[in-house]
């Protein structure tokens, strides 16, 4: 019994087809299988029942078909598996499955893909305030035993997210602007190389792994090698905490509360006029909102007590109100908590859930160089551009405003060494999301609904004069765009290209938008 090979889309692949053939390029398939029954990990293949369990995309839009799926229950088999593929040097693929949540499936993409959800092992140590997570790991049982410990992280708000994919491309959370993003809080990781070498990187590494340390810290989602485990610098968790959404009803309204956070939040934190590091937020502008109470709603986290939130809110609302802008009573809410576990859970949903929501999706990203210089014209044009994508066919599309903003935590990063990360100066993350998208099955549809978000993305940047100063965020992959290594990496990338050669000379690791093809 042989495993044949078949050309796919350029690319080598593995079947599990019987082939009966002396050819030399037989060989090589039979070896990389034969070499990974020896690891000790478990192996799912296309032809079992389970296989689908372990190789469905959350974009149910995308339908992929690795050739071997590999589930490892420890580092030293990670390793084993690194070296068996490797040995390929090129010629097969390698891709790391963490939550499962990449955008277009870039974590099923390889045809070798390690499945991390046999490793989810979470350690403390209280002494330094430290906690050390195994990369199967997802955001919602991380948060749930930080918080049972009365420690907490800044991150995002979905539970399953895995946290190796988040915290490797920046994490961004409501409590951002006063713990930085989750990829600040990383202290040391564990990670196998190209060779199957297990390494600590950390502020102490020296020669090509200060390299590797830099360079996985913003890009290193299977670009490098396999980070394996994370350890990070905790914070304590609050006991004051308010969760907070405000509603208001027209786009000429949410246009203004944008023009207003753009004032405001462009402020030092520091300055008495400014918005305190601890008022974290987004505005979500709604593309059905004629079918809804409200066109949008900011919404967020701020961690004190009622009496300060009251007063920072009250001192936008003011603005607003000098504008001709009130929120709407209806549905505004501002829930106050003293356990940071029920307040997370008021915003995240039950923290241990296991399953993912599964949905058609598609999205673009936006990070500003600090001065989006948004105006009333500009954004009252996005506001329109959002209404042209409402889809009678069902596609539905939001904008959100992730705010920043200058002397937050996101300038003063627990971790001082430097990253390749580079997003800190924004004073806002956008993200065009639209679920309920057409699939490449409706290429005549799903051509004409990403024009239209693209459209929209076109006309956020008119607020700037030189284009070139807008970047996207590397978590929310768009495979539709243009430079994305620029995009992504920003003046780090021609630095990331260095490492990727030295590290992954035959890039093993590998993806549609990985370093290998910026």
């Amino acid at each position: 019994m042989a495993l044949a090979v078949v050309i796919l889309a350029g690319r080598k692949k593995l079947t599990v087809e019987a082939a009966s053939s002396n050819n030399a390029d037989d060989a090589r398939p039979v070896s990389v299988s034969a070499c990974l029954n020896k690891t000790g990990a478990s192996l799912v293949y296309p032809r079992e029942s389970i296989y689908a369990n372990f190789s469905v995309s959350q974009n149910t839009n995308y339908h992929t078909h690795p050739e071997i799926i590999v589930i490892p229950s420890s580092t030293e088999e990670v390793a084993a598996t690194v070296r068996c593929v490797a040995a390929e040097k090129g010629r097969t693929k390698i891709s790391i499955r963490g939550g499962g949540h990449s955008y277009a499936a870039y974590s099923l993409s390889g045809q070798v893909v390690i499945d991390s959800s046999q490793m989810r092992s979470i350690t403390f140590d209280d002494d330094r305030k430290q906690v050390t997570v195994k990369f199967g790991q997802s955001l919602g049982q991380l948060a749930l035993a930080m918080g049972k410990g009365k420690y907490a992280l800044p991150h995002g708000t979905c539970p399953t997210v895995g946290i190796s994919g988040h915290s490797l491309g920046g994490g961004w959370g409501f409590t951002s602007r006063k713990w930085g993003w989750l990829v600040d809080r990383i202290v040391s990781v564990e990670f196998v190389d190209i060779n199957g070498n297990i390494k600590i990187l950390n502020p102490s590494s020296t020669g090509d792994d200060a390299e590797l340390w830099w360079a996985v810290r913003g890009a290193g989602a299977n670009n490098f090698g396999v980070v394996t485990s994370f350890t990070y610098l905790m914070e304590t968790a609050p006991s004051e905490i308010i969760n907070y959404g405000l509603n208001f009803a027209t786009y000429t309204d949410c246009v203004r509360v944008l023009l207003a956070l753009q004032e405001i939040g462009s402020i030092p934190a520091d300055d008495p006029d400014g918005l305190p590091v601890e008022f974290g937020g987004e505005l979500i502008l709604n593309g059905d909102y004629a079918n809804t109470e409200s066109a949008c709603m900011l919404t967020g986290q701020y961690l004190g007590n009622k009496s300060d939130y009251t007063t920072t809110i009250n001192r936008l609302l003011e603005m607003l109100r000098e504008r001709g802008v009130a929120a709407l009573e209806s549905g505004s809410y501002a829930r106050e908590f003293s356990d940071w576990i029920t307040a997370l859970t008021d915003l995240m949903g039950p923290l241990d859930t296991s399953v993912a929501t599964s949905q058609p999706y598609y999205a673009q990203s936006l990070l500003d160089d600090g001065d989006p210089d948004h105006t009333l014209e500009t954004i009252e044009a996005v506001a329109d551009a959002l209404m042209a994508s409402v889809d009678i066919n069902g596609t539905h599309t939001h904008i959100s405003f992730d705010l920043n903003g200058p002397g937050s935590a996101t300038n003063r990063r627990p971790v001082s060494d430097g990253m390749s990360f580079e997003h800190w100066q924004s004073l806002f993350l956008v993200q065009i999301y639209s679920n309920g998208f057409p699939g490449f099955d409706n290429p005549n549809s799903r051509t004409s609904a990403v024009n239209r978000i693209t459209n929209i993305a076109d006309t956020i940047k008119q607020s700037k004069s030189k284009k070139s100063n807008w970047h996207a965020y590397q978590n929310y992959v768009d495979p539709y765009l243009q430079n994305f290594g620029m995009a992504y990496y920003g003046s780090a990338l021609d630095r990331l290209k260095a490492v990727k050669r030295s590290a992954d000379p035959d890039t093993i690791f590998d993806h549609p938008q990985g370093l290998g093809h910026a």
